[in-house]
């Protein structure tokens, strides 16, 4: 018997003996449907909210510390507190389409209110689910309520969270719900899908919480199948902590000894701070840092400007959904990436200084994953942003500093010079696997939307007749 099969019936007793509840699909309330609901009806989607209730445990530390290694041994604890929290399901409506694969999704609270909804890859054969997993997706800060209760408290004022120490279990009990052990007699929220695996996804602050899960909790569950946990600064969530604090002591890796594979998904942003804890690749691992890219993007503005990056790591967050889930249900193992160029301590600043990415002449990052736009570029990309007025994490945005109109002319005396670069570099992303090819047109259009400014003011050739 497998250590994944003892997993799974353990997990099958715990759910049993949990008691919970699963209620839905939800309607009514002031506005009539789920917070971040996004219509994907066009896509053969359906959306429906879900309420879980039950009794969850907090976990701890059995022995020793959180070590940088990830291999910490903990256990849950003797606390226990009932909680009611909701899923939001997305799900194909037609059964033909689904691939097996469901996405479970830590919502993400660092705003004050839960962020993540399903797009992208997500919406090619898979399930989506978004778990409010902790406090604040329904409480809200305590200073400025704009969590889910805030919201709509008619639709959602039944909701209960013990704390965030109880956030890992709640996202485990959601995980069973719908996974492929669940009881479909009563209720399923899956429509009857055939399920046969769950991906765990977090980004930012959820992929902290998520590090600590892979790390902590997976050992006792065994539920998930693979780990995503994108634009991730390295550093795990003590169990006990609420929202960001009380870090479990300081970076991390991802344990070594895991059953099941990982893909971590970084901007240029997370780089520096991921640096003391890079793991090798191996047979179940994988590290992917996207030159040029920031944590948050913004969309590129019709005039050149220096602001915040719009250059997004995106394409390969989709991709990496997609070769997680081959790697799972195929056993094909996704490539292997350099990574961005770093240079310890600072050098020149000091040993004792934050690490550095290293910059080509252009000021982009070298190494790392090099979509079209850092391959052929038109402008100089951080991952590292300033605080600007009314923009709270305004470092998380980068910065982009478009070429002037001298540089480009003699980078790229035309846009047909430009787009004939620009697209081989899309190919050999392509080829890498590092874009989807379902992405590629969108980003070629784009691409050539924007290479037309690169013919205004040049003289109209002379027509022979």
């Amino acid at each position: 018997m497998s250590l994944k099969t003892i997993f799974v019936i353990a997990a099958g007793f715990a759910l049993s003996a949990a008691g919970e509840s699963l209620t839905g699909p939800v309607t009514g309330g002031e506005r009539g449907s789920p917070f971040g609901a996004v219509d994907v009806a066009d896509r053969g989607y359906l959306t429906e909210e879900y309420f879980l209730a039950g009794s969850a445990t907090a976990y701890e530390l059995a022995e020793g510390e959180h070590t940088p290694d990830g291999l910490w041994k903990t256990r849950p604890a003797a606390d226990k507190a009932d909680f009611k929290t909701r899923l939001l399901v997305v799900r194909p409506e037609d059964s033909e389409m689904f691939n097996g694969t469901v996405i479970v999704f830590w919502l993400n609270v660092t705003a004050g209110f839960e962020l993540g909804s399903a797009s992208g890859e997500a919406l090619r054969g898979y399930a989506w689910v978004g778990v409010s997993a902790q406090k604040i997706g329904i409480d809200g800060f305590p200073q400025d309520p704009q969590g889910l209760k805030a919201w709509d408290s008619e639709r959602y004022g039944s909701l209960v969270h013990p704390g965030d120490a109880y956030s890992y279990d709640i996202f485990t009990q959601a995980a069973r719900a719908v996974g492929p052990e669940r009881d479909t007699d009563d209720l399923d929220p899956l429509g009857g899908l055939d399920v046969e695996r769950l991906i765990a996804v977090g980004a930012s602050q959820s992929a902290g919480r998520l590090r600590t899960y892979i790390n902590g909790v997976h050992q006792h569950t065994g539920v998930f199948d693979g780990y995503i946990p994108f634009i991730d600064f390295g550093r795990g969530v003590a169990f006990a902590s609420d929202l960001t604090g009380g870090r479990g002591g300081g970076g991390s890796s991802i344990r070594a000894d895991l059953d099941v594979p990982v893909i971590v998904v970084n901007s240029e942003t997370e780089v520096t701070s991921y640096y003391g804890v890079r793991e090798e690749d191996s047979e179940r691992f994988r590290l992917w840092e996207v030159a040029g890219t920031a944590h948050v993007t913004v969309p590129r503005p019709e005039e050149p400007d220096t602001g915040g990056n719009w250059l997004s790591y995106g394409p390969v967050y989709d991709a990496s959904i997609r070769h997680l889930h081959r790697w799972i249900a195929d056993g094909v193992e996704p490539p292997r990436m350099p990574r961005v160029d770093v240079q310890p301590g600072g050098g020149e600043t000091g040993v004792a200084a934050r690490p550095q990415v290293v910059r080509d002449a252009h000021g982009n990052a070298m190494g790392g994953i090099r979509l079209p736009d850092i391959e052929v570029p038109t402008a100089s990309h951080s991952g590292f942003g300033v605080q600007r007025p009314g923009m709270r994490f305004g470092f998380l945005y980068g910065e982009a500093t478009d070429f002037d109109s001298a540089k480009l002319a003699d980078l790229y005396p035309g846009s047909a010079d430009y787009l004939t670069a620009w697209r081989a570099a899309l190919d050999r992303a392509v080829e890498q696997g590092m874009v989807l090819p379902e992405d590629a047109a969108a980003m070629a259009d784009a691409a050539a939307a924007w290479a037309a400014r690169l013919d205004v003011g040049q003289e109209e050739p002379d027509v022979v007749e």
